[in-house]
């Protein structure tokens, strides 16, 4: 089934550039040239990727996003001259999955809609579900037995429900608040984000290949930290 990408731009030669491009992909596209009109197609329409314009007059980006996030969780990916850390923390923190800074290529814009499809296409752990498998990691829940590249590792109890939590939302960013919440729990007497990031330097050093340039667990700085689940080796070629 066809992919349905809406794309939000004021600027109509970048709406035509990136609708044609998404269309000789393969993709369905509709279109908007500010927030007030995206937010009537994203309820007609009902796409599953979501390209948006950081900068635009009336309804930004920034509040586009926060609206649609109060009803769906499809992929948003910002298109923004602004590579800043500052707007990409506050893009994480609003609910954007990606940032694509103009000006980009054609593979760049094809690859990350690609990738970000892809992500929401994996399901998440479910409560019921008792295997979790990706090319790296494998948990079975009725056991709690974790293996690692294929060798099992020994989690503490607190590491197995930090791990858990991060895999709950593979490619979203927890905040250390949201961390401290799923994993010691709501009722919890920690507070301290400090532990947060020593459990997760603990979790690290279990399942990176180099804890020390982690690519599994990655850290949004300011924000909090996410999975991001390893691609296969048919998905690598692919992207």
């Amino acid at each position: 089934m066809t992919s349905k990408i809406l794309i939000v731009d004021d600027e109509p030669d970048i709406l035509e550039l990136v609708q044609t491009r998404l269309e000789m992909a393969g993709y369905e596209t509709v279109t908007a040239e500010n927030g007030e009109e995206a937010l009537k197609s994203f309820f007609a329409d009902r796409p599953d990727l979501a390209l948006i314009d950081l900068e635009m007059p009336g309804m930004d980006g920034f509040e586009l996003c926060e609206r649609i996030r109060q009803m769906s969780d499809v992929p948003i990916l910002f298109l923004t001259a602004f590579g800043s850390e500052t707007h990409r923390v506050k893009g994480l923190q609003v609910g954007a999955d990606d940032y694509i800074v103009k000006p980009f290529s054609k593979n760049e814009l094809v690859a990350r809609v690609e990738a970000n499809l892809r992500r929401a296409s994996m399901p998440s752990i479910q409560r019921d579900e008792q295997i979790y498998a990706d090319p790296v990691l494998t948990i079975d829940h009725s056991a709690h037995l974790v293996t690692v590249r294929g060798n099992e590792i020994s989690l503490s109890p607190l590491e197995y429900r930090l791990l858990t939590a991060l895999l709950k939302h593979p490619g979203q960013v927890l905040s250390h608040t949201q961390l401290l919440n799923l994993a010691w729990g709501p009722n919890s007497a920690e507070t301290s984000t400090d532990s947060v990031r020593l459990y997760i330097s603990y979790i690290r050093g279990k399942i990176e290949e180099d804890p020390k340039n982690p690519r599994l667990v990655e850290t949004v700085r300011e924000f909090g930290y996410r999975y991001v689940r390893p691609l296969g080796n048919t998905e690598r070629a692919a992207a």
